[in-house]
């Protein structure tokens, strides 16, 4: 039986180093929301930034409809072979509602904005990474219409993680949730 894990949280709370772990220790079958915007980003030849992963995921959202980058996401899990899938990067209700109507456990991973902004500090994994001042990060977090709903959408989580302490730590609640799921390595 396929088992779906969703992983909600706000921007560097800890999401893809829990879907890494979940990838690497379990086997698990992992993609982002974004990847899917990354790919065709790539194929348009156009910069990896948060920015234009927003602006084309709301232009697809408008044209085609909620719905249309969770069907393509939900075609590669179901022809994943892993018996693990863990879908990162859920921000919106219409996610989460897909997600969950594919028998998904949706696992929330936070963090406080000071520490967020320190990893964001530090990141370089989009070509705008490290560009705002701390004011900045925070006002993106409350207005940006990606962001504003991830606070609501942890407290529907089957599991919430605060991820405040050190790498390891993260590891050993994921793998308590893993336990509580009976799933094995």
């Amino acid at each position: 039986m396929k088992v779906i894990l969703g992983i909600v949280g706000e921007k560097l709370a800890g999401k893809d180093t829990a879907a890494k772990y979940l990838e690497d220790k379990y086997g698990a079958f992992h993609i982002k929301f974004s990847q899917l915007l990354d790919e065709i980003l790539e194929i348009l030849d156009m910069e990896k930034s948060r920015r234009n992963e927003i602006d084309l995921g709301l232009g697809l959202r408008d044209i085609f409809g909620p719905e249309v980058l969770y069907q393509a996401l939900k075609k590669r899990v179901a022809e994943a072979p892993n018996d693990l899938s863990v879908i990162n990067g859920i921000r919106m209700n219409e996610q989460e509602k897909i997600i969950k109507e594919l028998g998904a456990k949706i696992i929330y991973v936070t963090a406080p904005v000071e520490t967020r902004f320190s990893r964001y500090m530090h990141r370089h994994e989009k070509v705008d990474d490290g560009k705002m001042n701390f004011e900045q990060f925070k006002k993106q977090e409350e207005t940006e219409a990606t962001e504003v709903g991830i606070p609501k959408l942890g407290e529907r989580a089957d599991f919430r993680i605060d991820n405040t302490g050190r790498v390891e730590d993260l590891f050993e609640k994921l793998d308590g949730i893993m336990k509580n799921l009976n799933i094995k390595m």
